[in-house]
């Protein structure tokens, strides 16, 4: 009974240890799952996090390039190679004198006495002074150049029967191109000024001009301008003792540049940076034609420097040189230069326009200042049916006369305002449009200038020289315009982000973030599609197998 008790005992022991290890070890499964499935809930929650940071900034970066590839594909920057200024054309010299008629062709202070005396006197103009039909064209030809408030006091008055060709009489009352400048200066030759320079109409009235391409190569047709100057400058017509410069040949554009043409070209240009090598010209001015019942009392001359292609537009910046002063324009090119791939981009993206994406109708080449003037012509014939002695217009279209002055003065500041107005708009207002867009051109041509002068007293001069000049009322004016170096530094319109870097910026970010390539792409167009496809395809044949075999058991 003893021993019984105590293995009796014993069992009881054995099974209370066995119990209790099967409770710990339930115990210790419990808590391992649970610490298990916890340990899995937070990697998924960890790795979840990192790929929603990760897709996060990946999205925002492919973003931030595509607004950038939207918004600025285009730089600005500097050309790698220094260009030589025999590259491109010397500047087009427009010289606009304050002096605007000879007064024994024309007296303007007369005739305008005369005219006023009988207006105030009777209040209209009957012509009872006898004035000529001629003195009368010429009277309202001036009043085309002169000042607003001149205009005003006689237009109203004036006959309307009388319609002069306003551009040709203004030629003819000019004062010539000799007696304005008897000599000058280019590349280190002398020429008679009147060889070398064209008249040419503009706001200021008829100017002087050198270097200027002609007319027929300016404009679609020489007839959508009033006058232009049949004259040809030769630049083979030279002193006969200097040695002969090669016969002109070729072409040239602003885009391509001068196209088989050599040392002697048009328009003409040089290879030299030096005042020597550049343009000279002595201008004088006689008292006895001074007159300032038209215009200012400013005198001397407006001198303005263009691109050849384009026409002068005279409301613009200019230099003046007074009468009695020598005046010295060292010019640097600013010469801006577009990578053809650019076409692959809108001009608004890019802010200007090649040469054959925008038509202008008067105007062979796209120019900033050509659609400018284009502009203003097209808003002063809707407004008034006009255009202005100056302005190339269509043929049907006729010359403003003088009661239409006050007409086309006010459309040009119309248009002026309207422009300022719809510029600042668009700062606020992309979707704005702006009246005529006249964006620059991808490739273009202007010129800075650095000026500096002097007096000149061209009767001391004379008297130095021990020489005789047959007048007394004369006032002489030096002009000089030069290169101030052989080589400028380019401006160059290229490509900032292109199609093939904005992919391989897109590559990249994926690349880092998600760690996507092409050939990742290639497998998730292949798993979603040929893969897709064929796994229905075989649950399809799978499918009609298994209703197969279902058919055969019940028959």
């Amino acid at each position: 009974m003893h021993e019984r008790s105590e293995v009796g005992a014993g069992l009881c022991k054995f099974e209370k240890i066995t119990f209790e290890k099967r409770t710990t070890t339930k115990e210790g499964n419990i808590y391992g799952n649970f610490f298990s499935q916890l340990a899995k809930k937070l990697s998924r929650l960890y790795w979840f996090i990192v790929l929603v940071i990760s897709v996060y900034f990946a999205i925002s970066l492919i973003w931030a390039t595509y607004l950038k590839w939207q918004d600025t594909p285009v730089i600005l920057g500097f050309d790698e190679t220094l260009v030589p200024v025999h590259k491109i054309p010397f500047p087009t010299i427009t010289i606009c004198p304050e002096i605007k008629m000879e007064r024994n062709v024309f007296d303007f202070p007369n005739t305008s006495s005369r005219i006023l005396e009988e207006i105030q006197k009777y209040g209209k103009f009957e012509n009872l002074e006898n004035l000529s039909e001629t003195e009368l064209e010429h009277f309202m030809s001036t009043l085309h150049i002169c000042e607003s408030d001149v205009v005003r006091r006689f237009a109203q008055f004036l006959p309307k029967d009388i319609r002069p060709n306003i551009a040709q009489t203004l030629v003819d009352i000019s004062i010539s191109k000799n007696e304005t400048g008897p000599f000058c200066k280019w590349n280190g030759r002398f020429y008679f000024c009147d060889k070398i320079f064209n008249f040419v109409p503009t706001d200021e009235g008829i100017c002087y001009q050198f270097n200027g391409l002609q007319a027929k190569d300016i404009y679609r047709d020489v007839g959508f301008i009033n006058y232009y100057d049949e004259e040809v400058v030769d630049f083979n017509n030279f002193f006969e003792s200097l040695p002969r410069f090669n016969n002109l040949s070729g072409n040239w554009s602003l885009e391509e540049g001068y196209v088989d043409q050599g040392y002697n070209s048009y328009p003409q240009r040089t290879a030299f940076s030096s005042a020597r090598n550049g343009f000279f010209a002595f201008l004088q001015g006689f008292e006895h034609n001074f007159e300032y019942a038209c215009r200012s009392f400013k005198q001397g001359y407006k001198v303005f420097l263009t691109s050849p292609e384009s026409v002068p537009v005279t409301t613009g910046n200019y230099i003046l040189v007074p009468h009695g002063d020598e005046v010295m324009v060292s010019v640097l090119p600013h010469y801006v230069i577009s990578t053809d791939n650019l076409h692959d981009f809108s001009p608004e993206k890019r802010q200007c326009y090649f040469n054959d994406e925008r038509y202008l109708r008067y105007f062979r080449f796209y120019s900033q200042s050509n659609c400018q003037v284009e502009c203003l012509t097209n808003y002063t014939i809707n407004k008034c049916g006009c255009a202005k002695f100056w302005m190339p217009k269509p043929h049907d279209v006729p010359v403003c006369s003088v009661e239409d002055i006050s007409c086309y003065d006010t459309a040009q500041s119309e248009l002026r305002i309207l422009i300022q107005n719809q510029t600042i708009q668009a700062t606020m207002d992309p979707s704005m449009k702006i009246i005529c867009d006249c964006m620059p051109a991808c490739t273009s041509l202007d010129y800075n200038v650095e000026i500096s002068s002097a007096r000149y007293d061209l009767a001391k001069t004379i008297q130095a020289f021990r020489e005789v000049y047959e007048h007394t009322d004369f006032l002489g004016s030096r002009l000089s315009v030069y290169f101030k170096e052989h080589q400028f530094t380019a401006i160059k319109r290229t490509v900032l982000f292109s199609v093939a870097t904005l992919i391989a910026n897109w590559g990249g970010i994926l690349g880092l973030f998600m760690g996507i390539s092409s050939l990742s792409l290639i497998e998730l167009v292949y798993f979603f599609s040929v893969r897709l496809f064929d796994n229905l395809r075989k649950r399809r044949q799978t499918k009609k197998r298994l209703m197969k075999l279902e058919a055969g058991h019940e028959s």
